[in-house]
């Protein structure tokens, strides 16, 4: 059954990416045209080469904050993990969880079928549930402070690109506003957990089920472990989080470096600090849970944010070179990682 919906969820993420790139190739204003042919002529191999590259070292950036925020929960008070040994996952490891998770997270809409996979391998890997979901969850929310900065300073930028189209700013707004309550929700369940573990027995009293019964008390000794890995970062891991966190910056910068090293490929101005705001404000729009793998969406706002930075005649071949490089370079390394972690597990 499992099976079955990956299936789906993959032949749906396919099928609505391909339709918006072949809107985009033979219907847009950016269709394909003699002169289209010409720039694809003349592309320079080596930014492509370049491109790929980059944004697969972003993955070695994410792996290397992967292992810092594990081996510092995997750390018990005196100083061993859940067997008695001090928890040092290998960076070898670590990238192939990210890689591993890159599947699940290319098909679901937000991503957000990459977490449980990361949680999943993380507990084959010495750490406890809860202790994968507080390292899973510290990496959101750094993604999610770096994001929410960065947005907010691109919408700026964006102004002069953009004059004409002030109804996306009230738009933003709001979505801004619904992000910042998410935010003020979970920073009060970090502060006030007993409130929380409260609504949650009132759910489980609520909600009659023999099934929730048996992983009752699972779940809270879980969610103990969770708060518990939440207290150390806060009480002693401060230069831990702030590391991380450089290292969620580095890893942006360098996943927003792709768009403009294409750029240069077609020989085109990289209009680097535009290219990295166009992308801030993408993964905001890419964030809604609309598609799988944000299918058709990145493509259509890709093409509309870049459209005023990038020449009409290479702007269609550039969103669909763009998204070869960075969607499905993960889908197919992903997939592969993903067979090869199941086969060993297996």
């Amino acid at each position: 059954m499992l099976e079955h919906r990956k299936l789906l969820l993959l032949t749906a993420s396919l099928a609505i990416s391909l339709t918006a790139i072949l809107f985009i190739l033979f219907f847009s204003p950016y269709k394909i045209t003699p002169e289209t042919i010409d720039a694809v002529a003349k592309i320079n191999p080596f930014y492509l080469v370049l491109a790929i590259g980059t944004h697969i070292g972003g993955f070695v950036i994410w792996s290397v904050r992967l292992k810092i925020m594990s081996d510092f929960i995997g750390i018990s008070a005196d100083g061993s993990g859940e067997t008695g040994k001090a928890n040092d996952l290998k960076l070898s490891k670590s990238l192939k969880i990210i890689l591993a998770s890159l599947f699940a997270a290319c098909i679901t809409p937000s991503q957000f079928g990459g977490e449980p996979v990361r949680i999943y391998l993380l507990n084959k890997n010495g750490l406890s549930v809860g202790d994968g979901t507080a390292v899973v969850f510290g990496e959101r929310l750094l993604d999610f402070v770096v994001i929410m900065v960065g947005a907010a300073i691109s919408f700026l930028l964006f102004r002069a690109v953009l004059p004409y189209h002030s109804i996306l700013y009230p738009v933003f707004t709001f979505i801004g506003a619904c992000l910042s309550a998410g935010v003020a929700i979970m920073a009060y369940s970090l502060a006030r957990p007993e409130k929380v573990k409260k609504v949650i027995d009132f759910l489980f009293s609520k909600i009659k089920s023999k099934r929730l019964e048996k992983v009752e008390d699972k779940f809270h000794r879980e969610l103990d472990n969770f708060y518990k890995a939440i207290k150390r970062f806060q009480c002693e891991g401060k230069t831990t989080l702030v590391l991380a966190l450089l290292i969620t910056l580095a890893f942006w910068l360098v996943a927003f470096m792709v768009p403009s090293l294409l750029l240069l490929g077609f020989g085109a101005k990289p209009v680097w600090l535009q290219s990295i705001a166009a992308q801030f404000i993408l993964l905001i729009i890419a964030a809604f849970p609309t598609t799988p793998g944000s299918s058709g969406v990145a493509e259509f706002g890709i093409a509309y944010l870049y459209h005023t930075l990038v020449g009409a005649p290479i702007l269609g071949i550039f969103v669909v070179i763009w998204r070869l490089s960075t969607y499905y370079v993960s889908l197919i390394v992903g997939g592969v990682t993903s067979a090869k972690v199941l086969s060993e597990i297996s």
